[in-house]
């Protein structure tokens, strides 16, 4: 009985990590008509297109998504038994590692981070990858970055995380609002317009609809941000009231003239975490970064 190439194994787990044919040609190290060539076997292979063209984009069905998720443990574990041993040594190397994140994320982060990084890792390179709409967790699986922060509830199965810190909202109008000559509650939030901020994660305006959506109320959207910093800059010169991390309102307040208000619902908090896909667990040089950026942002 003949067994299909193993080959198609690393054919296989390249497209489905790079979801481009030109990409994945490049990661094997072949010619992009032997890629395409090796995803024309698979089809056959598994009696399925595997992949499909949607738009400028290729999107795995839902039978290789169920293939990849069983092979590429056995795979990442192959490689890591077979390849060589490599030590990490963060004062002298030159690895470029890539991160994704919101401004709200870098703002948090990297402040905490790159100062000493650049101490105690001169010639490491940390390249931070802007948030962009209907992107996420997307990017780790198809290996557009290695490092992801921000908020996930349901991660999958192929991902890990680790837990960096909680935070709570506050409301921020500026300082001669006229809600501020009233009493502060549910309906004096309510009766002027919001800057949302939910373009890319949505936390906590996602809550807040849900919340008084129950309540058969809702508030006025006059514009929705992609940026956590600039919300601050527009209440300050408006009448409009914006609902941000604490953390990004005491900032503000510093440079801007601002008042902070408690939220008159009951949000939950925000939970930042550390994602990263399984095929860097066993990284000595991802490890030592993913311990180090946490160490950072969770001490006192």
């Amino acid at each position: 009985m003949k067994f299909p190439d193993l080959n198609l194994l690393i054919h296989f787990d390249a497209l489905m990590t790079c979801r481009a044919i030109s990409r994945a040609a490049e990661q094997v190290g072949v010619s992009q008509p032997a890629m395409s060539a090796a995803l024309s076997r698979l089809r056959k292979l598994f009696n399925d297109p595997l992949l499909l063209r949607e738009g400028n984009h290729w999107q795995p069905t839902p039978q290789a998504l169920a293939l990849h998720l069983e092979f590429q443990p056995l795979l990442a574990r192959w490689q890591r038994a077979t390849g060589p041993r490599e030590s990490f040594d963060p004062r002298v190397t030159a690895r470029t590692f890539s991160l994704y994140a919101t401004d709200y994320m870098q703002f948090t982060l990297m402040p905490r981070v790159l100062p000493e990084l650049a101490r105690d890792a001169p010639h490491l390179h940390l390249r931070v990858m802007p948030a962009r709409l209907q992107h996420g967790l997307s990017m780790l699986d198809t290996n557009h970055v290695e490092l992801l922060a921000g908020y996930f509830p349901d991660p999958s199965q192929n991902l890990r995380a680790r837990f960096l810190y909680d935070e709570p909202a506050v409301c921020i109008v500026r300082e001669q609002h006229p809600c501020l000559r009233r009493r502060w509650n549910l309906d004096a939030y309510l009766r002027y317009p919001h800057v949302d901020l939910s373009a890319h994660t949505g936390y906590f305006s996602s809550a807040i609809d849900r919340m008084l959506q129950a309540m058969g109320r809702q508030r006025t959207v006059a514009a929705t941000l992609s940026s956590y910093m600039v919300g601050p800059h527009v209440v300050a010169a408006s009448d409009l009231i914006c609902t941000v991390p604490m953390s990004v309102a005491k900032a503000a307040a510093r440079c801007t003239r601002l008042a902070l208000l408690d939220v008159p619902l009951k949000l939950p908090t925000l939970s930042v975490s550390l994602y990263w896909h399984e095929r860097h667990q066993e990284d000595p040089g991802h490890g030592w970064l993913r311990q180090y950026i946490a160490e950072r942002v969770t001490r006192p």
